[in-house]
């Protein structure tokens, strides 16, 4: 009577190994955010000049010149919602702006256009800086929570 066991106990422990590398990459999956698409807007103007790297301090990180003035976004959660603050932003040319991720998710800064992208996400208290150098409108979101979306304009 074992020798019939056998064969059906190996069944289950299989089934329970594939149940749970399945349940596992669904999970990293999810935590990953996926990779939804998003729509692409026109650029109004050719993309800025960047400095892509995220940094645990909001020390500016090295550039050819410094800028004439710093903006400063936060990312908080109000009411269970994510979203940059403040989300409509005008500045001059050559400023530069600084996000910070006052919240405890991770979170993105992604140019609709492809202008500036954060290379990983943010973690709480992180920064990430970008100068720009040339006037238009830049439209931008968060991959991880696609609701969250602002704009910066830049004048000349």
């Amino acid at each position: 009577m074992k020798r019939y066991l056998l064969p059906s106990i190996l069944r289950i422990r299989f089934l329970w190994i594939t149940l749970s590398l399945v349940t596992v990459t669904t999970m990293i999956l999810v935590a990953c955010g996926g990779g939804g698409t998003t729509a692409q807007s026109t650029p109004t103007s050719a993309p800025a000049t960047a400095t892509t790297a995220p940094t645990a301090t909001s020390q500016p990180s090295p550039t050819t010149s410094s800028p004439s003035t710093v903006a400063k976004v936060q990312i908080v959660e109000k009411n269970g919602m994510y979203s940059f603050e403040p989300s409509t932003l005008t500045i001059k040319k050559g400023t530069q702006v600084v996000w910070t991720n006052a919240s405890d998710a991770p979170h993105t800064v992604t140019s609709d256009t492809g202008a500036f992208n954060t290379t990983s996400s943010l973690s709480q208290n992180q920064t990430f800086m970008m100068t720009f150098t040339t006037a238009g409108t830049y439209a931008y979101h968060c991959n991880i929570h696609t609701y969250m979306k602002a704009t910066i304009t830049v004048t000349s």
